[in-house]
């Protein structure tokens, strides 16, 4: 198999996934993770959620190293992080494409 590597000679399909990918990797944010919402209680006695309107929290999980990682989302930051997870999640399943691609060059040992 041959170390160089050419763009004229992918598909148009494979160009366009390693496209995207580029154009999620750079200039934008990406974080590996999920995103789980919580609601629980604060504890002050006078406080709405004592009445069970429960706090509202968003906590980016992710597992390193076989332990659980997690942190809570300030509010302000919410939107960016959703966004940055997703954009990982994207660019994942782009690179997963490509990959798939060259298991079927491999596969069929052409160059």
């Amino acid at each position: 198999m041959s170390d160089s590597f050419s763009r004229s000679k992918l598909s148009a399909v494979e160009r366009n996934f390693r496209s995207q990918i580029a154009q999620l990797a750079s200039g934008r944010w990406f974080l590996r993770g999920n995103l789980s919402e919580r609601s629980g209680k604060c504890g002050k006695a006078n406080c709405r959620c004592a009445q069970g309107e429960l706090h509202k929290s968003l906590y980016l999980v992710h597992s390193q190293d076989g332990k659980l990682r997690q942190i809570c989302v300030p509010k302000a930051w919410q939107e960016r992080v959703r966004q940055a997870v997703h954009d990982y999640h994207q660019m994942q399943k782009l690179i997963e494409e490509v990959s798939e691609l060259e298991w079927k060059r491999l596969e069929e040992r052409k160059p």
